[in-house]
């Protein structure tokens, strides 16, 4: 349980936290890690049309499917997932702070302006295996400030398909007593597959159509 809380704890350290500069014009926003994505939060109103290479987005769900919606003016408190352009070399961004932004509705991210002790149901995005996705946190996990998270209050997720408005689906969200590089077959629901037939599945965290 330690050795999974300490994995857990360095991915998400590894995609980088965001701070507010002290001159109160903009917020630096980090992503360090390979994977290209982090989580981010702040308490400012934020203009991301601007920032080159760089890309929010807000996380609307239908059943076992997370979709990223793109956003460009973020109202304070709001938690995004943030993409950095694909060859893009540059890890730390500047965003604009600006007077108001409209509410955003529809948005599961919770923000953890302060940072927040990992509770059953929450998720955090992490890079293993090679797979960047929403894996359930272990109790206590701390999500440092500056991050966002998604939480469930029931029916957890053996994985969640992670999808963008522009590429698809992309990866899954597996639970931590699954391993990702088993090679098991996975319906869209989580359940494994022994014989599949036409249709999209998951094997080792990554889409597959079986034709």
């Amino acid at each position: 349980m330690k050795k999974i809380l300490s994995l857990m704890m360095l991915a998400l350290m590894s995609v980088g936290t965001a701070w507010a500069d002290s001159e109160g014009e903009t917020v630096s926003a980090a992503i360090t890690s390979e994977c290209g994505y982090a989580t981010f939060c702040s308490n400012k109103n934020l203009d991301f049309s601007g920032v080159k290479g760089l890309t929010a987005y807000i996380v609307t769900s239908t059943e076992y499917i997370a979709h990223l919606k793109k956003v460009t003016k973020v109202p304070a408190g709001t938690g995004v997932v943030l993409e950095r352009e694909e060859g893009e070399v540059k890890t730390s961004y500047d965003i604009p702070v600006i007077d108001t932004a409209d509410p955003i509705e529809g948005n599961l991210l919770i923000a953890a302006i302060e940072g927040h002790t990992a509770e059953e149901g929450d998720y955090v995005l992490a890079y293993k295996s090679d797979v960047r996705a929403f894996f359930p946190a272990e109790p206590d996990l701390r999500i440092p400030a500056g991050k966002a998270y998604l939480h469930f209050n029931s029916d957890a997720r053996a994985f969640l398909l992670f999808a963008s408005e522009t590429n698809g689906i992309s990866t899954s969200l597996m639970n931590n007593e699954q391993r990702i590089n088993d090679n098991a077959v996975y319906n869209l629901r989580g359940q494994r597959v022994s014989q599949p037939t036409k249709g999209l599945y998951i094997i080792n965290g990554k889409k597959v159509v079986v034709k």
